[in-house]
């Protein structure tokens, strides 16, 4: 990875803030973002009187102020002062961005290798909703929705109700239409220039966190920074009785040995001592209180000096020699990492993972392993699907809230409770704890569903299969284990595979809703590529996919998919790409595109707007020509708007050429031209015999059908190689 650190003292341009794989993080000691609706002392809304400022002076240098900030880890940004007006400009720049033609698109994201993430150079540690909305504005929005406008947002897939009560979030929109308001009339190109060229920040390293809260609290005049942990310590154990002291300080020692011994890359224990404490206090606390959404907002908190100290040791029991032992068997043990979070401690997607089976053990400290794996997996899995990642907010008080609540330590008992809100136990993990409950085979099935579950198509949800499954409401097992080994061998490893297009080719004949569709952004049809992509598509189209998995045959999985393909109808939708396998190998990440009734269907050949493009009936023509003229040098030449088959005299010996094309409805047409000098008149009477028109650089034939336009190719050819 490559980064621009920042040095204090040095003038940096917008241009080399955002570059590399550098991030501008806006860290949870700030407040929100305020400008979209904040006025100035004259009474003019912020956003346009700083807009106003830049328009009017795009002949001059400006230096933007001081930013104030610490580097943590290596070529991440963290502000300390300066958020409001680095937002602003990045909404800016994005709003601009539409405008030109996605001419600062590399200002907006990293186009490193490493990033394949769509992650931006700005990013909001707030809180988790404003982390996720700038991450799918920049893309969905800034980058691939050219023709959306900003009271289009709120309508996307991607814009979550939980978005309108994030101030942030709505300040942002509202900068967003003013922005819009006032580039309309512009040159955006030039202005977006001079936005990267000619501003200007005199940057100031305040080192590390505590520095940078000092500083906040500071230039902000509010707030107070947090207690370090070593502040913690003479606090809470003087809390405690005197004969206790001693040995709540000899525990105390211990505590901090554990997380020094399991510190990571950070210099001290402190932070996997905060983020301990931090767990305590989300357990302790009502998940109505101010003091739990307050964490889940920044994750910052103040220990309740009041709690028992015993109980703080037998949590710290529980992490330390259940979850994470330096030595035997433990619950998490590829996640130690946990364990040393950086400063701004994990996230809550963890804390759903780790706090349920925390508070689990410690209301059953007696539980039977496997009576404590079931609830570790339960979450580990619930944590994998996207309804549950998207209402977090929601998720994590309420998973605490089922473990305080559990009747008993069987991870069944779940099925007594009321009231338990459906976006963590779903009908589909009901469906699942009841069949559990009481099979004689219940231990074989778990390990099958947490099998299954952990497939990255399904991500924790397999309810398909287990629909599959079922006979007069009896769960099959045998039937559960045959449909899932057939999945695995259809669907395994990366998904990159050259015999998952037979699979593809199979579905388009099973009349599935919706395929190919628009999986994500608005313009490129898929066949499915991502694994949320063929999750969608499953779910969307359950008994068509049983269906199609009970047609298949376990010692040939692609025999029955061959027949699907060879009996398809020829006048079916999208028959072509069902019978000519070469459209959708064409096609590196199943994606085309609908250019009109004129023009058709698109091939897309990579997975950026700059990558190649193939007119579908060009490419067709190209796969005919291909296996009927061998005399010459044919190749097909992919562009967006003008690609073609372009054939030359040999590979190496290029002295004449001709390029033929789909040019609309049942139209193809054909230039004849030499390369490295005028053609007229150069091939003597042979165009005037074709009836090739001079259209001053090349001789032409248009509005041809395709047989003729292959046939008089062909006579071309023929007559220039002889």
């Amino acid at each position: 990875m490559k980064y621009n650190s920042l040095s204090t003292g040095n003038t940096y341009k917008l241009k080399d803030l955002f570059s590399k794989d550098n991030k501008i993080i806006i860290p949870d000691l700030q407040r929100d973002y305020c400008w979209g609706t904040t006025q100035n002392s004259d009474g003019n809304n912020l956003v346009k009187a700083f807009l106003s400022n830049l328009l009017n002076n795009t002949d001059k240098d400006l230096n933007m102020g001081l930013l104030y900030g610490y580097e943590a880890p290596l070529g991440h940004i963290q502000l300390c002062d300066g958020q409001q007006r680095i937002t602003t400009l990045f909404l800016l720049l994005g709003m601009l961005n539409k405008k030109a033609d996605n001419s600062f698109r590399r200002f907006l994201i990293s186009e490193t290798e490493e990033n394949d993430d769509w992650e931006p150079y700005l990013q909001y540690a707030i809180r988790e909703s404003s982390l996720y909305f700038l991450s799918d504005l920049t893309r969905f929005f800034f980058i691939e929705g050219k023709d959306l406008n900003v009271s289009d947002i709120k309508q996307q897939s991607w814009y979550f109700l939980d978005y309108d009560f994030d101030p942030s979030i709505q300040n942002m929109i509202a900068t967003m239409k003013i922005i819009e308001g006032e580039i309309k009339d512009i040159n955006c190109l030039e202005f977006g220039k001079f936005i990267i060229e000619k501003l200007s920040f005199l940057y100031y390293d305040m080192e590390n966190r505590t520095k940078g809260e000092e500083t906040f609290v500071v230039i902000n005049t509010t707030g107070e920074p947090l207690s370090a942990t070593e502040n913690l310590k003479p606090l809470l154990i003087s809390r405690q009785p005197k004969e206790k002291q001693k040995v709540c300080a000899e525990k105390w020692e211990k505590w901090e040995q554990f997380f020094w011994k399991n510190r990571g890359e950070n210099d001290t224990a402190d932070n996997g001592l905060k983020e301990f404490f931090r767990w305590i206090m989300l357990l302790s606390l009502d998940s109505d209180s101010d003091g739990f959404k307050q964490i889940q907002k920044n994750g910052i908190f103040k220990f309740d000096l009041n709690i028992n100290f015993d109980t703080v040791n037998m949590y710290f029991d529980i992490v330390s020699k259940k979850l994470f032992p330096n030595d035997g068997a433990a619950l998490f043990p590829n996640n130690k990492k946990w364990l040393s979070p950086d400063l701004d401690g994990n996230g809550q997607i963890t804390w759903f993972r780790i706090l349920p089976i925390i508070q689990y053990l410690y209301r059953f400290p007696d539980a039977l392993e496997k009576d404590v794996w079931r609830v570790r997996m339960l979450f580990r899995n619930l944590a994998m699907i996207s309804n549950v990642q998207k209402a977090i907010k929601e998720a994590l008080p309420e998973a605490i809230r089922i473990i305080n609540e559990m009747p008993e330590k069987d991870v069944c008992s779940i099925l007594q409770l009321e009231n338990i809100s459906k976006i963590v136990i779903s009908d589909e993990v009901k469906q699942k704890l009841q069949i559990l409950s009481n099979h004689p085979q219940r231990e074989n099935i778990e390990e099958y569903f947490w099998k299954e579950e952990e497939n990255k198509i399904w991500s924790g949800e397999i309810k398909p299969m287990v629909q599959w499954s079922m006979t007069e409401n009896d769960f099959d097992f045998e039937l559960f284990k045959n449909y899932a080994e057939k999945f695995n061998k259809v669907f395994h490893d990366t998904l990159e595979y050259n015999e998952l297009d037979i699979t593809r080719r199979a579905l388009l004949t099973r009349d599935l809703n919706g395929y190919p569709r628009i999986f994500k952004g608005y313009t490129n049809y898929s066949f499915a590529w991502d694994y949320d992509d063929w999750h969608t598509l499953i779910f969307d189209n359950i008994e068509q996919f049983k269906s199609f998995f009970d047609a298949l045959d376990l010692n040939d999985i692609y025999k029955a998919q061959e027949e699907m393909i060879s009996s398809n109808p020829t006048d079916k939708n999208y028959d072509e790409f069902v019978k000519i396998p070469d459209l959708l190998g064409y096609c590196e990440q199943k994606k085309i595109q609908w250019w009109g009734d004129e023009l058709g269907w698109t091939l897309i050949k990579g997975d950026r707007a700059s990558g190649d493009y193939a007119n579908l009936k060009s490419y067709k023509l190209y796969l005919e020509m291909k296996d009927t003229i061998k005399e010459c040098y044919l190749r097909f030449y992919d562009a967006k708007k003008d690609s073609c088959v372009a054939i030359d005299e040999t590979q190496k010996c290029n002295t004449w050429a001709i390029d033929v094309w789909h040019s609309g409805g049942d139209n193809y047409a054909l230039q004849l031209f030499r390369r490295n000098e005028s053609a007229e008149n150069a091939f003597s009477d042979l165009p005037i015999k074709l009836g090739l028109s001079w259209n001053g650089e090349r001789y032409e034939k248009k509005d041809m059908k395709k047989d003729d336009a292959i046939n008089i190719t062909k006579e071309i050819i023929a007559s220039l190689m002889e």
